[in-house]
Formats: structure tokens, sequence, C-alpha cells
């Protein structure tokens, strides 16, 4: 099965975990709700032999190829199989905009999601219940770069206009809504016809090196994975809170404490490296974290929004 398979359907990666035995993965992907029948099946196979209880959904972003984020949650998962009790399965969303509906429509338990798609899953489906969010070097803020190529003379943002620019997504809070408020804040049109959405942060940094784009942005993460091919930073985006983990109204009041509780407790070198460092090597923790915490985004996003729509208004306009 291929990455294009994956791309394509939503990746519902169940692990089927027991106290002797090391961690044996099925996959299941669908376009579509199975048959009554097939169903039935496959939430047999999701419940736990210990207490018959269904398994906990984890559904994150298709940020990176599914392979990378399968190794990457895989030990986070286990860990919290061990504190709770209950199994736990992973599912990546075949895009932002399905990955928004997954935890608003109430499809999975847990979501761990960008901020910039958390800000508008409560526009769209109304605020839920928040476990905790990253800790980044110590904080629960971080920051996105725009990069171009070594070789480019571009220094800034204002040597940006007219170029291309590429993005993973429209709802990508440091490849999209973070570039964007940048070019706003400095007085540069965004250059919107010349915007290249790609699907990933890791395409960002490749088209750019390719030379298929001029500029992009992206994550702390995919930055340093790619720094030494030839990238270089000409800007660092405002800072906003980190990534959260959404409850959403599937998951029961006491699994909800007890996951919250073993997110949180995950402390030292050791813990932190082997849990969360495969996620994001910058990791350094879990903390709790409020709806309020990402006003400064909501701001952001409304300028953004703006200016998408007077964007849209001068395309209107007879030349």
């Amino acid at each position: 099965m291929d990455l294009t398979y994956f791309q394509k359907y939503r990746l519902t990666l169940i692990l089927l975990l027991t106290t002797l035995l090391l961690p044996t993965l099925l996959i299941s992907c669908r376009s579509k709700e199975p048959p009554a029948e097939e169903q039935a099946k496959e939430d047999a196979s999701e419940k736990t032999a210990a207490n018959d209880e269904p398994a906990i959904n984890l559904a994150v972003q298709p940020y990176a190829s599914p392979i990378e984020l399968v190794k990457n949650y895989t030990p986070l998962l286990e860990y919290l199989r061990q504190h709770t009790g209950r199994q736990f399965t992973l599912t990546i969303c075949k895009s932002y905009e399905t990955h928004i509906a997954c935890v608003g429509d109430n499809e999975v338990d847990i979501g761990l999601m960008g901020p910039a798609t958390y800000v508008t899953m409560t526009e769209q489906f109304g605020k839920k219940r928040l476990v905790c969010c990253f800790e980044v070097n110590g904080s629960p803020e971080f920051q996105g770069y725009v990069l171009v190529r070594k070789d480019s003379p571009a220094t800034s943002i204002e040597d940006l206009q007219n170029k291309s620019f590429a993005s993973a997504s429209k709802l990508s809070t440091m490849s999209y809504i973070a570039p964007r408020y940048m070019f706003i804040k400095a007085g540069v049109p965004f250059p919107e016809k010349r915007l290249k959405i790609v699907g990933s942060h890791s395409n960002v940094s490749l088209n750019i090196l390719a030379g298929d784009v001029y500029a992009g942005g992206v994550r702390e993460k995919t930055y340093q994975k790619y720094k030494d091919r030839g990238l270089k930073v000409i800007a660092v985006s405002p800072k906003v809170t980190e990534h959260p983990f959404v409850a959403t109204d599937k998951l029961d009041a006491k699994t909800y404490t007890l996951v919250k509780e073993a997110l949180i407790a995950i402390k030292g070198k050791d813990e932190i490296k082997r849990l969360l460092a495969p996620i994001q090597p910058t990791l350094t923790g879990l903390v709790p974290v409020e709806d309020k915490d990402y006003d400064t985004l909501r701001t952001m996003m409304a300028a953004v929004r703006e200016d998408e729509e007077r964007f849209t208004q001068e395309r209107k306009q007879p030349e």
C-alpha cells in the first residue's frame, strides 16, 4: 500500500496492545462509513480484551507522512494505555478540513490540533474541553519561520513582494496564518495569485529547495529537519499558544481526567525523550491551557480574513 493511497483516505491506525506482547498494528482506511455489519466487526476489534471497552481514538492532522506519524505517536499511545487501562488508536485525517470536522462532530475522542484549526473548530462547532498543550523549550508558545533558499538575495518579508509562496494549508497556523499576518504588518501585499498549497510543511521546504516556489512558511520542527539542505530564515512569526489536545463530547469525564493527568505528568529528561521527542524534538512537556490563551491568534486570523476579503473584492473590480 503506497502513500498515495493513504493521502486519499483517512487512515485509522489501531494499536492492539496487551500487557505481555509488543504492539500489533492494524491499519484501516475508508472514505465513507462501512456497512453496519463491517462496522460491528471493526468496533469489536477495537475493544480491549481486559475490560471490553472501546478504544480511545486520537486524531492528528496530516502534517507529515502517515509512516512518520505512526512511528512518532506509538510511544505516547502505549504510555496512555498503561496509565488509563484503555486501548488507544490513531487516526490521521486526510486534510486539515476533515480534521476540524472529525473533532467538531465528535467522531473521535481526542484531537491534537494546530492552533488555527482549534480556533476554526470552535467557531464552527463551539468550544470543547481542552486537555493540555505543547510546551516547547520551556514555553507554551511557539513561532514559525518564513524560508527561502540560502542562495536567495531575500532578507525580509519586503523582498517577497510578487514572489511565489508555499503553504501546507490555509488552515495551518505557521504555514499560512502567521506568514500572511506578517505580510500585512510589513505592508506588503500577500502573493495570493502565486500561493501554492502543497499539503504539508515538509512539502513546503522541498518545493523551496527544488525552486518550484520562492518562499514558504513552516513550523520549527520542519525547518530544523531541512535547514542543512540549503534553506535560510528571513522572518520569524509572532508567538502564539502551542498545539492543544482537545477532548470531544464522546470522551467520558473519568477518562478525560485520566488522560489529562497522564499527559501533564510526563516529566524528566528520559521520559520526555521517549514519549514526546518523537513527536517534536523541542518538546519539553505538556502543560494546562485555556481557551482564552488563543485570543492573540484569533486577532491574527481576523486580520488575515479581512485581507483575504479585500483581495476577493479587488478581483471582482473591472480592470
